[in-house]
């Protein structure tokens, strides 16, 4: 420091370190005036009066209160701070020298501590890349690197761990995936082996596999239909596909249902099919699954009894013929014999006049109904209300239940539409049903009638219809003796009967109408409680041609 001045607000010297006899003056010059004047810090440079000297003056105004008090003036060499500043970096230049050796050689020391424990962590981390997992470090310190080889050593080992619980594992998976394969092909020679054809299709329609006889019985191949929507692979087939996709809709599968199968090629083979939801593991759904019978051997041993059948319902008719047509053709033989010796006799002809015409009759109208049994009804089918065409039936007998005091049931469904059907033809179903049912009750039975929907099919007899098929039932039921069990198979047979003045005709009468109308008719009968014979009617049949 070269001098150290302190001046009042007026500017003048309060004090001066190196002339007090200046204090109380003014210092002259434009350095002093500028510094005297100075609002904030001000350096000036500037040389020295009397050594020449360069040198620094620093001033600072000194306010006290927020009033300006006075300036203080410090003035430093230039050349002493310039010396001091070089010795000060010459100082600082070899303290540095000096770190950075001291540094060098600690951080020699340091990395030669942790190099070679992190080396070893290298090699054995490329030991256990290689599948080495057996690995150790021995940790040296407690220091951080200690702590990491402990590390190390606990993750080898539980890799080690991992590993062998891995090839334990995979043991396992191979020996059940060799389980499986063994089980897959077993499962596909069964599916191969088995006669009847397999389809499956997923949740979303697509063919998934076929079996050899699916194949067969198709015409397709499983490498050109898997994938593909069974809609496009059996669009020839309309009846397999809409059987699928309602199994598929609802869950619920559909046993033996008789179809013809038409394939691709335009042939057509009878088939029985029979589908089922496809469940995996826990019940989850997979599809559906469709087996394919094929009975085109049923069919033709079904055809060879049916010959069977209509020769032995031939022989029945012929002895059922001879028996109704012996007893008036024996009283028209009897008549005949006796015209040449009783010819004049007046009692004798008027006899002869009453009971000849009579059994023609009797002859004539067992023919009729013969024929009407053989030749193909020429049907004309109508809307018909099954309660009032009932209603009808009812008006025909009702003295006859009124002098047997027997009581009527009606169960009617209310939702019931109209049928298509031919009235008087179904009428005169109706009426034998209702005639037998009266005939076979005493004094005092019930006569239930119903009409309604069918029920998802007849429990007593397999209905052959198609999916979705809209069917209605009429029932009638009475108390009466019932039908022998021994009997049951012929109820429906020409001249078949259990009354002293029946024909036998009635019954295969109203089956012929029921089937014409494409319909079936099927009773059950309990000895002693009573029958009930259940009619089962399409709501628009296909007519029978004539």
């Amino acid at each position: 420091m070269v001098y150290a001045i302190v001046l009042d607000a007026e500017g003048k010297v309060a004090a001066h370190s190196r002339s007090p006899e200046s204090v109380g003056l003014s210092l002259e010059g434009e350095v002093a005036q500028r510094a005297a004047a100075a609002e904030g810090l001000l350096v000036q440079e500037t040389e020295m009066a009397d050594t020449g000297g360069s040198i620094y003056d620093f001033a600072v105004p000194v306010r006290v209160e927020g009033q300006r008090w006075g300036t203080v003036r410090v003035g430093l060499s230039k050349e002493r701070m310039e010396a001091e500043i070089s010795r000060t970096r010459r100082e600082l230049g070899a303290l540095t020298v000096v770190i950075l050796v001291l540094g060098g050689v600690a951080a020699a020391l340091v990395a030669r501590r942790i190099v070679r424990p992190v080396r070893q962590l290298a090699a054995g981390a490329q030991a256990i890349a290689r599948g080495e997992l057996n690995q150790r470090i021995e940790p040296t310190t407690s220091d951080e690197i200690g702590h990491l080889a402990i590390a190390f050593n606990h993750m080898a080992a539980q890799l080690f761990e991992e590993r062998t619980a891995l090839e334990a594992a995979h043991s396992e998976l191979r020996h059940r995936f060799e389980e499986l394969a063994d089980l897959k092909s077993y499962t596909d020679t069964i599916l191969a082996s088995i006669t009847g054809g397999i389809v499956t299709v997923d949740l979303d329609g697509r063919v998934v596999t076929l079996n050899p006889a699916a194949e067969l019985l198709t015409g397709l191949f499983t490498g050109e239909v898997t994938g593909r929507y069974c809609t496009e692979v059996f669009a020839h087939a309309p009846e397999v596909v809409e059987l699928l996709m309602e199994t598929l809709a609802s869950r619920t599968g559909v046993a033996g249902l008789p179809m013809t199968l038409r394939r691709r090629n335009g042939t057509s083979i009878p088939v029985e099919m029979s589908t089922a939801p496809l469940k995996g593991t826990e019940g989850k759904d997979l599809g559906v699954v469709g087996v394919l019978r094929d009975l085109t051997h049923v069919r033709e041993l079904e055809e060879q009894l049916r010959r069977s059948d209509r020769l032995a319902a031939l022989g029945t008719l012929a002895t059922g013929l001879a028996h109704e047509i012996k007893n008036p053709l024996t009283s028209l033989r009897t008549f005949t014999r006796l015209v040449p010796r009783k010819f004049l006799d007046e009692r004798f002809r008027q006899t002869f006049q009453d009971v000849v015409p009579r059994e023609l009759e009797r002859i004539n109208g067992i023919v009729e109904r013969l024929l009407e049994l053989a030749r193909p009804s020429r049907l004309h089918f109508a809307p018909v209300r099954l309660p009032l065409l009932l209603e009808r039936v009812l008006e025909l007998y009702a003295h006859q239940v009124e002098a047997q005091q027997l009581t009527v049931a009606r169960e009617y469904a209310r939702d019931l539409p109209p049928v298509q059907a031919d009235q008087e033809h179904l009428y005169q179903a109706l009426v034998n049903l209702v005639a037998n049912a009266l005939d076979a009750m005493g004094p005092g039975g019930r006569l239930t009638l119903r009409a309604g929907w069918s029920e998802g099919g007849d429990p007593w007899v397999r209905v052959r219809r198609r999916p979705h098929a809209q069917r209605v039932r009429v029932e009638i039921e009475d108390t009466g003796t019932g039908i022998p069990a021994a009997d049951a198979d012929k109820v429906f047979n020409p001249f078949f009967t259990t009354k002293a003045d029946g024909t036998g005709l009635g019954l295969a009468l109203a089956h012929k109408i029921i089937e014409d109308h494409g319909g079936t008719i099927t009773f059950r009968s309990s000895p002693g409680i009573g029958t009930t014979f259940r009619i089962l009617l399409p709501l628009a049949p296909d007519p029978v041609p004539a």
